[in-house]
């Protein structure tokens, strides 16, 4: 599994329950969090909601996304993408203008 930079403008942003995944049975991603990117339309990134010692962190990376989605801000995330796979777990997340 490597470590990946991408880089774009949100296309999509979703939050769903815990354990209902996403993504095909061969390329599922177990998160609550689902962004897309348009320099990367066949790419999904996420994370996690969940009450561990990430949470803080994951819950101010749901705000980032939010405010870029609500300004059309540049999206930058480091994602955990599994080789020959599309969906990737996201670790770092920040904006640019």
């Amino acid at each position: 599994m490597a470590l990946l930079n991408f880089q774009g403008h949100l296309k999509m942003l979703r939050v769903h329950d815990v354990g209902t995944k996403f993504g095909p049975p061969t390329d599922q991603i177990d998160v609550e969090v689902v962004f897309t990117l348009d320099t990367r339309p066949t790419n999904a990134f996420g994370f996690t909601l969940r009450s561990d010692s990430n949470g803080p962190a994951h819950r101010g990376m749901l705000a980032l996304l939010q405010s870029g989605f609500d300004h059309n801000w540049l999206v930058s995330t480091d994602a955990e993408v599994p080789t020959g796979k599309n969906n990737g777990v996201s670790i770092r997340v920040w904006l640019s203008k």
